[in-house]
């Protein structure tokens, strides 16, 4: 009889076949492009272009709304990917236009939205709605946060949370993980470890707020001290001082792809009840 060995799939493998195991594959965007799935499923993550800061004592730019699905079915055709662009950083001058928001990302009919924009310092204290909110500026006065929006789509979770408000100096905007806290900060981004191997899980924050202006000292980008995203990860701009001076874009948005690995087939490989049909016909060969 041949030396075989059994597959928890019900499958017998011949003296000469060897099993063909595909590993994970891992894709990302950091712009629009075309998905080419090899597998049924896919853990996603989707993120949306985060929003600009706002000048001076302004408030940061909101994240991108996050969206995740741990296995999402693929049909096996090809996707478009769309990713949004981060939101410009609002002007200086006497108005300190707020920010700019951050453009949505799509795929397969669902839309993670861009963050809300940045308040400026004066002329307009309040954030942005968005995927997260942007933060409010000080305005002599507080300002109102923007509201998170991103909700779930379909099978996806939806993750965006509020800026903070106005106040001095300016409020950070709100990330996928929480609002700013303390105020000024950026809100923290959601953790995954979707870009490493299942075998070896590492966690990586995404979509971050950007920090509030503070009207003078050194520029700060990013997310709170503990959460930034990192480049293309939907993370809101950070305003900055001194006085009047510029602020900081959004980051653009950002999808990640993990396709399972496991047993891909090969040659020689029969089910039980293929085998029980050859032995029935005089046909399975014992060599």
């Amino acid at each position: 009889m041949p030396n075989r060995q059994y597959f928890n799939n019900g499958g017998i493998i011949g003296p000469d076949n060897d099993p063909q195991i595909s590993a994970e594959q891992i894709t990302t965007f950091s712009s629009s492009g075309t998905f080419n799935p090899s597998a049924a499923t896919a853990e996603i993550l989707l993120i949306g272009g985060g929003g600009g800061a706002g000048p001076n004592r302004g408030g940061g730019g909101g994240a991108g709304g996050l969206l995740h699905s741990p296995s999402h079915p693929l049909n096996g055709s090809p996707y478009p990917v769309s990713i949004g662009g981060g939101g410009g950083g609002g002007g200086g001058g006497p108005q300190n236009f707020p920010g700019s928001a951050g453009g949505q990302s799509t795929f397969d009919g669902h839309t993670a939205l861009g963050g809300g924009f940045g308040a400026g310092h004066g002329g307009n204290s309040g954030g942005g709605a968005g995927g997260s909110g942007g933060g409010a500026g000080h305005a002599g006065g507080p300002g109102s946060p923007g509201p998170g929006q991103q909700s779930p789509s379909g099978p996806f979770t939806g993750h965006g949370n509020p800026g903070g408000g106005g106040g001095d100096p300016g409020a950070g905007g709100g990330g996928s993980g929480g609002t700013a806290s303390p105020r000024n900060t950026g809100g923290p981004g959601k953790q995954f470890d979707i870009e490493s191997p299942t075998a070896s899980p590492s966690q990586t924050h995404y979509a971050s707020g950007g920090a509030g202006g503070r009207g003078s000292g050194p520029p700060t980008p990013g997310g709170g001290s503990t959460a930034a995203g990192g480049n293309n990860q939907g993370g809101g701009g950070g305003s900055h001082g001194p006085v009047r001076s510029g602020s900081y874009p959004g980051q653009g948005g950002y999808a990640v792809f993990k396709e399972p690995g496991g047993f891909a087939g090969a040659s020689g490989v029969w089910t039980l009840s293929e085998v029980l049909d050859l032995v029935a016909a005089g046909n399975w060969s014992s060599s």
